[in-house]
This record gives structure tokens, C-alpha cells and sequence, in this order.
């Protein structure tokens, strides 16, 4: 079995314990030589952030600096251009061993989207995708058709090739940065949803006020 390198990314906006919680259950699934979050720079299918770029990288970093081998990754915001996923991979399948694994972590919104993506076919071909699904939630036929050749229950199978798809069913987390932020601005509590470091950089610097 490979050892694969983690890939996360997102907005970030701000970061929250339901992201911290969801890697934390990936990570006792996978064993990742190293797991990469991933703030992105210009968001080619979502609105701005509100958060300054440095602003966001910041949170990251105060939030995952004592956990090990999860690393923050400011590549997509140094490009200064619309970010891809597609681009970051090619980028890292430079970087890394031939023969090295990459698993691409994404939410099971943006896997929906997956097929409107950037090259999406060669994002298969330079990893493989954990999608995180919600409980119960029952995913259109249809569109899994079209990845019947990839989708596997098999985790040692899923390492050790590219191009496969594993579902995993996280603990429900009703939090969402939107969430936050409306909290925030509405003066309602959002304290629980976020560590106490992010909580006390947001009213130093009255972020999303």
C-alpha cells in the first residue's frame, strides 16, 4: 500500500471545527505521509472571500499548528490568478516521487459540481477522491453512472491507484462558514463552532463585522 499525500482545499471562511473534526476522522481512515490544506487564492466558482487572503492564512495556521503532518499550502493564493485544482495537482505531481499517491478530499457538494471542473478527467488521472458524505443522503444514480469504473469500498484498493472514488460518511456537523459569518454579523453566538485562537483573532481585527 502507498503512502498518499492528503489534499484539502477550500475558502476557509473563516476555518471551523467542522473542518477541523472531518479531517481528523479522514486521518484515523488514512494514515497520510503528509495532508496538505489548501486556502484558495481566486476562486474560479464561488463568490470573493470576505477575509483578506493573510487574514485566512492565519487562521489556518493558528488552528492546525500543533497537529502533525498537516501542513498549510499558500500555492493557489501566491498564483494570483483564478485557482484550478487541476493546476495545484500538475504542480505537485512535479514536486513529489514518479510513483507518488495523492488523495483529493472534497465535500459532496463540490463532488455534485465534480464534472463542471477544470479537466476533471485528468484530476482523476493525478489522484484519486474522497468524497465526504452526509448521512442518509442519497446520491443521484444517474450521475454516479458515469463513475461506476472508479467508485470502490475497497480502501487498500483506492491507495494504491489513481483515479478512484471513495465514499465516507462523516458524523453530521451542522456548521458552515456562511452560518458563521451571518452569526457574527446578527451579534448571535458562533463561539462554539470555532477554536478559541480563531475567536479571539476575529474580534481583534473585527473580521466579518
Amino acid at each position: 500500500m502507498r503512502d498518499s499525500v492528503g489534499i484539502f482545499g477550500g475558502a476557509f471562511d473563516p476555518i471551523h471545527k467542522g473542518h477541523t473534526k472531518s479531517l481528523l476522522e479522514i486521518k484515523n481512515l488514512i494514515n497520510f505521509s503528509e495532508l496538505k490544506i489548501i486556502p484558495c487564492g481566486l476562486p474560479s466558482q464561488k463568490d470573493k472571500t470576505e477575509a483578506s487572503n493573510h487574514e485566512r492564512l492565519s487562521m489556518l495556521e493558528m488552528t492546525f499548528r500543533d497537529y502533525q503532518n498537516i501542513k498549510i499550502d499558500p500555492i493557489e493564493i501566491e498564483k494570483k490568478s483564478i485557482s484550478y485544482t487541476v493546476d495545484t495537482l500538475e504542480t505537485f505531481k512535479k514536486s513529489y516521487k514518479p510513483d507518488q499517491h495523492f488523495t483529493l478530499i472534497m465535500g459532496l457538494d463540490a463532488f455534485l459540481n465534480f464534472t463542471t471542473w477544470k479537466n476533471y478527467k485528468r484530476i482523476l488521472e493525478l489522484s484519486s477522491l474522497l468524497v465526504m458524505q452526509r448521512p442518509n443522503y442519497k446520491i443521484d444514480r444517474v450521475y454516479l453512472e458515469q463513475f461506476k469504473d472508479n467508485i470502490t469500498e475497497d480502501i487498500n484498493f483506492f491507495l494504491n491507484n489513481h483515479g478512484k472514488i471513495i465514499f465516507y460518511s462523516l458524523s453530521q456537523f451542522d456548521i458552515s462558514s456562511t452560518k458563521i459569518k451571518q452569526a457574527i454579523k446578527n451579534e448571535l453566538n458562533y463561539k462554539d463552532y470555532l477554536e478559541q485562537k480563531v475567536v479571539d483573532f476575529l474580534e481583534e481585527n473585527s473580521i466579518y463585522k
